[in-house]
Order: C-alpha cells, then sequence, then structure tokens
C-alpha cells in the first residue's frame, strides 16, 4: 500500500451502536472510506459511559471486524470519540517566548503544556484538539504559526476533561482487540467536524448532535468554536416514551418513532391555543397494529395517540435545545443555521420542528468532505464518526509536521512489527 497514503480507523462508542471507520487520504488529500461496521449497543453504552464492558467489548470487536474485513487493512490504533456527563470543555491560554524570533515546532508543544496548567483535576486529564487551537504571533491571529517570525506566541487552546473512569474503560475495550488509542476526540467537535463546511464555520453555524442518550452541541463564529458541550438528554427518551405508553419493546417503540415521525400538526394547534389534538384525534383515528405487548396490553392504538406521544417528548427536547442556545445567547447569531447529526436526526420532521421553534434555518447533516461516500455512511447518524476520521487526518498532519522524524504512521506494517516486538521480546 506504499505511495497510497496513510489509513486510519475512528470509533464512536454510541448509546444506539458503536460504528467503526476505517479510512484512507491519498497524497493529494483525498479521502476514501475503506471500510465500516456498526453493532448494536444494547445499553451496554450510556453517554459515552461503557455500562458493560463484557457486552461493549463483543459489540465493538464485531463493528471492527466488520470494518476490517471491507478494508483489507491491518489496524493497530484508532482515534475514539469522547462523550460524558463529567466532560467539561473549556478554552485555556497559553503562551511562550519565541527563541531566535521564530516559531518552531517546540513553541506550540510549550504552549500547550503551559495552557494544561490551568486545566488541573486529580480525577481528569486534559484533552486538546488541534481542529480547536487558535493562535497568534506577536497578537496578530494566524492559522499556521511555524516557522512565523515574532516574540510571543500565544495559544488558545481548547481542553477537555477527560475523566479516568471513563478513560479506563475505554481503553481496555480497544485494547482488548490488540489496538492503541491514537487519540480522543469530543465528540461534538467531531460532529462539526464531520459535517460544516469551511463557510458554516466562517459565518456561523450550530451543529445538534442528537444521540440516544445525550445531545451534543458546537458551535462556530467566525471560524472559531464558541461553544462545545455535551447535555443529558436525548432522543431515547422520545423512544421510552413510546415504550412506557404503548407497552411495547425499545426495538419495536424505535420503529415506530421512525416510521411515523412527528405530527407537526399538533404544533400548529399548540401554538393557536387549541386543545392539544382535539381535531387530530377525529382526522388520525386509524388504528396501528403492534406486533407484541406485554401481557394484557391492548394489540392496537390510535394512530393520535402514538402521534401526542411523540410530539410531546419531541417538544420539549427542543426547548431544550433552544432553551439552551438561548441562554448562551447565541439562538440569534447563526447566519448559516442549525445543522441536525445524529440518529435523532433520521425521526421524521424532527428538523422541521427545531426551524419552528427556534426561528432558524434546520437543515439534516451528512458527512462532508470524502470520495465515494458508501450509501449506508451517507446518513446523520455517521456524521461524528466521519468528523473523528476527518480529524484523525488533521491531527496526523499536524503532529508529523510538529515532530518530523519523530512522527511515525500508527497502522503501518513496520509500527505493527514495531509492536509485536516490543511485546514479546522487550
Amino acid at each position: 500500500m506504499a505511495g497510497k497514503g496513510e489509513v486510519v480507523a475512528a470509533v464512536d462508542f454510541g448509546s444506539h451502536a458503536i460504528r467503526v471507520l476505517i479510512g484512507r487520504r491519498s497524497p493529494d488529500g483525498i479521502t476514501k472510506i475503506l471500510g465500516y461496521g456498526s453493532a448494536l449497543s444494547h445499553d451496554c453504552v450510556s453517554f459515552g459511559a461503557i455500562q458493560d464492558a463484557d457486552a461493549a467489548g463483543q459489540a465493538f470487536a464485531s463493528a471492527l471486524k466488520d470494518a476490517k474485513r471491507m478494508a483489507h487493512e491491518r489496524i493497530y490504533s484508532i482515534y475514539c470519540g469522547i462523550q460524558g456527563m463529567t466532560l467539561k470543555s473549556n478554552i485555556y491560554e497559553g503562551k511562550v517566548q519565541i527563541e531566535n524570533e521564530i516559531v518552531k515546532p517546540e513553541h506550540l508543544v510549550k504552549a500547550r503544556e503551559n495552557a494544561s496548567l490551568s486545566h488541573f483535576s486529580p480525577d481528569a486529564r486534559p484533552v486538546s484538539c488541534v481542529m480547536s487551537e487558535e493562535w497568534s504571533v506577536d497578537d496578530m491571529r494566524v492559522s499556521d504559526p511555524i516557522d512565523m517570525r515574532g516574540g510571543v506566541l500565544r495559544g488558545r487552546i481548547r481542553f477537555t476533561q477527560l475523566s479516568v473512569f471513563l478513560e479506563n474503560n475505554l481503553r481496555a475495550c480497544l485494547e482488548g482487540q490488540g489496538l492503541e488509542i491514537a487519540d480522543f476526540v469530543f465528540t461534538p467537535l467531531a460532529s462539526a467536524y464531520g459535517c460544516l463546511t469551511r463557510e458554516d464555520r466562517q459565518i456561523g453555524a450550530a451543529v445538534v448532535n442528537l444521540g440516544a442518550s445525550s445531545t451534543g452541541i458546537a458551535i462556530y463564529q467566525n471560524g472559531s468554536i464558541v461553544e462545545a458541550s455535551a447535555h443529558p438528554w436525548g432522543s431515547g427518551l422520545i423512544i421510552n416514551d413510546v415504550a412506557a405508553g404503548l407497552k411495547v419493546s425499545f426495538e419495536e417503540a424505535t420503529d415506530l418513532v421512525v416510521d411515523y415521525g412527528i405530527n407537526l400538526d399538533l404544533h400548529e394547534e399548540k401554538n393557536k391555543g387549541a386543545a392539544v389534538g382535539k381535531s387530530a384525534e377525529a382526522r388520525d383515528s386509524v388504528p396501528i397494529k403492534l406486533n407484541r405487548t406485554v401481557t394484557g396490553a391492548p394489540s392496537t392504538v390510535q394512530k393520535h395517540y402514538l402521534d401526542h406521544i411523540i410530539f410531546e417528548r419531541s417538544d420539549e427536547l427542543v426547548e431544550q435545545i433552544c432553551g439552551f442556545l438561548s441562554d448562551k445567547k447565541l439562538l440569534h447569531c447563526l447566519p448559516r443555521g442549525i445543522v441536525l447529526t445524529g440518529g435523532g436526526a433520521s425521526i421524521i420532521n424532527q428538523d422541521i420542528l427545531l426551524n419552528l421553534k427556534s426561528g432558524i434555518d434546520t437543515r439534516i447533516g451528512v458527512p462532508v468532505g470524502f470520495d465515494e461516500l458508501p450509501e449506508p455512511i451517507d446518513a446523520p447518524e455517521w456524521t461524528p464518526v466521519t468528523g473523528m476520521l476527518n480529524y484523525a487526518f488533521t491531527h496526523r498532519h499536524a503532529h508529523r509536521k510538529g515532530f518530523g522524524a519523530g512522527y511515525k504512521n500508527d497502522n503501518s506494517f513496520i509500527s505493527g512489527m514495531r509492536r509485536f516486538f516490543e511485546r514479546f521480546f522487550v
């Protein structure tokens, strides 16, 4: 495979599914998906944290196996998304005097280290992300400070607080398949990196990654990330309500939510101040046959009842998103609108409801920046892990440029041999 570019892998531990991607970027900058795989989480992951180590390991192994079989590539390291209730993402500043008045890679390293000193916690460590770094030389912003001339290098570095518990369990799961972690990526940032264009980032846009147990929000203005956070509410709440109200399994509830989506007539009636759903009940008195309910529960349900359940929880979820944006005074600072990603984005009319409630143009986000994207990957739920893959190539380029001879291709044959000898002979 020499001369064809580097191969990288990425994994997204979602509450609904674990997804793995393997890709290659050619020397001319074209990125191609080589293989992909997914496996249902079945409650072994919640809000980015592993709940059942054995089940998570089996699901990851299954997704990885499918991706490797398709890619026909050996994988030794992988980029991993992180998200959780205890994670915090903030910007810290680090500066350093420039010896000889020329910025070298070691100056960037020192600036990152200085910034990280402000981010201390005994039960967590700071994880930075090269795609969220901002640099200035003598207070003049530059996109790439290497070889710039000046007296002081200043970096604004976004760090995510990675808890020891979260890291140790993710690391154990990945190392169980013989893989090293190349880097961690904050999932809300990865989602943005997976679907936003350069124009989106420059003009101003928000990415709302609507997962099963959490919602990640990342906001760009003037090319900079001004917000990146995760919240403990997601589309799984809609499924839970349907499963409870209709007394069906989570799997059947998921199918019902996806098949029927959100009835926007209920939003219109609610806005008019009418009793929600009175006219809809007469219009939508259509029985829906349920495949399997608990003993004693009805085997059919009126469509208007299902519509009520889906709408009420979806409306609440959208209120939470709009409330957060409003509290941050960002609701009306998004000329390129809101981009909805994650599995929840596939619910019919979810984007329209968010548009109606927020007053901001809303669209479904799908992966960008790839050549010949396979059809199953061209979907909003794959956006976070494709963003991790995009980040992986950016990270490796920065690492290679910043450390020169110290850089190594983690998935090369030589690296594989090095690991073999280190494991068995050192």
